[in-house]
């Protein structure tokens, strides 16, 4: 796929073809990387740190805790915890 490079400001940029970047999940907030590879760039998506709510979406529903986690969690404190 060919695409033209512009002038923007002091750099030079080209555009992503929307079905490029629905295809790889990403829009204008997303952040790419860019990597010099003898005579090719390389454009790499840059993985994000998954949100609290996602990390807690990806827990499946069947997951079932330790029998010994009421020990963990009615312990006392072994360091130097906050209460």
């Amino acid at each position: 796929m060919e695409v033209e490079l512009r002038k923007w400001g002091n750099s030079i940029g080209f555009r992503i073809p929307s079905k490029v970047a629905q295809s790889w999940g990403i829009d204008e907030n997303s952040v790419v990387e860019i990597t010099e590879s003898g005579d090719k760039l390389i454009i790499s998506k840059k993985q994000t740190a998954p949100t609290l709510d996602e990390m807690l979406a990806s827990i499946p529903e069947s997951f079932e805790y330790p029998d010994d986690i009421a020990d963990f969690i009615g312990s006392e404190p072994q360091g130097d915890e906050l209460l």
